[in-house]
């Protein structure tokens, strides 16, 4: 009797934690993408930057200029090379806008052997497309449902190294 309680126990412990692993992937995907868009792009482009001074940092900055959109459209993010940006309307054209990615350095990881220290690490989010390094995806809102579209082949522009400050002077 003793071998019969202890397979039942087995068993019921088995079902129990098969139960629970798959919560984490069970969420349904939200990220469904569109194929028509309310909207057309006239021209998209990634450049690559870099700061002149130390610790001036260095990043991505994507450009998305719209050839026109309807009224009840509203860009909202940009996602891009695992990374995700609000996209901010650029002051010279109504209808382009930029997600301004800039590269982080990992400081705030902590590598130590008390596993209790490395535990205070925040693991990072997943990101919710598969892209390539030159597609993005574009958020936005259109009668109050957030829609994403997917943008490929953009292209690269030269980088732009932005010179080192001087140092003020004592004279």
């Amino acid at each position: 009797m003793r071998p019969f309680k202890n397979i039942i126990a087995l068993c019921i412990v088995s079902l129990v934690l098969f139960s629970f692993s798959n919560c984490g992937s069970s969420q349904i995907n939200s990220y469904k993408l569109t194929q028509d868009p309310p909207f057309t792009i006239d021209d998209v482009y990634y450049q690559d930057w870099v700061a002149g001074v130390q610790d001036g940092g260095s990043g991505t900055n994507v450009h998305i200029t719209f050839k026109d959109f309807t009224e009840d459209v509203r860009i909202d993010s940009i996602y891009f090379r695992n990374k995700t940006e609000k996209a901010k309307n650029a002051p010279q054209a109504r209808k382009q806008y930029i997600g301004y990615f800039k590269n982080k350095a990992n400081r705030s990881i902590v590598m130590d052997s008390d596993p209790k220290k490395e535990a205070q690490n925040i693991p990072p989010k997943q990101f919710p497309f598969e892209l390539a390094d030159n597609e993005a995806v574009v958020s936005y809102v259109q009668n109050g449902t957030t829609n994403y579209y997917k943008i490929a082949n953009i292209r690269r522009k030269e980088m732009l190294a932005y010179p080192e400050s001087n140092a003020p002077s004592d004279n």
